[in-house]
């Protein structure tokens, strides 16, 4: 996804919660804002956000723990401020619909979201923000490895973030960040305008 068409869809949430009238509706707009917020700044997958409870969350050292494939930990270091705040707003609404679990998402009955609530989350705000009609939360963690890769993070370090056991696995967003290098450099770079 373009920075432009991530920008969309983080900023339809909170359209959307402008025009909602009822308590109950922001509510679980803030929910779905939190959810899309933490998908794109930290890369995780789906599986794994539905399964973060309030306790992974460390707000003094701005971490969250997730557990990955086959149950591995990995701590994630929560690096915007705009996105714990988006949390903290959800937590406070959270309370609200009282939670029969701990988890931090919930539906409105207070059980532990799953998948398909968050597939369908992402859907509504896909379309409401108008980006390509065929991505799927997992584009959200594709955009986030290869932007990481774009503004020159560390492939081992790109490996760790995202919980690839096999570095060959985190290579595939290599191959897509140097194919918009060449995409940019054969149609920007100045020296291809020279003619002597």
């Amino acid at each position: 996804m373009s920075i432009q068409d991530v920008q969309k869809l983080l900023q339809s949430p909170k359209e959307d919660y402008k025009e909602l009238k009822s308590d109950y509706r922001r509510r679980i707009c803030m929910r779905n804002n939190a959810i899309i917020e933490l998908l794109f700044s930290t890369g995780i997958r789906i599986g794994e956000l539905v399964n973060i409870n309030i306790a992974d969350l460390d707000f003094t050292q701005q971490t969250l723990l997730i557990f990955g494939k086959g149950r591995k930990e990995r701590m994630l270091y929560l690096s915007s401020l705009e996105v714990i705040d988006v949390i903290k707003e959800w937590l406070d609404a959270r309370s609200q619909l009282k939670p029969s679990c701990d988890a931090l998402f919930i539906n409105k009955y207070g059980n532990r979201l799953t998948i398909f609530s968050i597939e369908d989350i992402y859907y509504k705000y896909r379309d409401t923000s108008k980006i390509n009609e065929k991505s799927t939360p997992h584009y959200l963690r594709h955009t986030f490895a290869t932007h990481l890769l774009d503004n020159g993070a560390d492939l081992r370090a790109v490996q760790e973030i995202l919980g690839h056991s096999n570095v060959s696995t985190t290579e595939i967003y290599t191959e897509v960040s140097v194919q918009r290098k060449k995409d940019v450099l054969s149609k920007y770079n100045p020296r291809n305008q020279l003619n002597f």
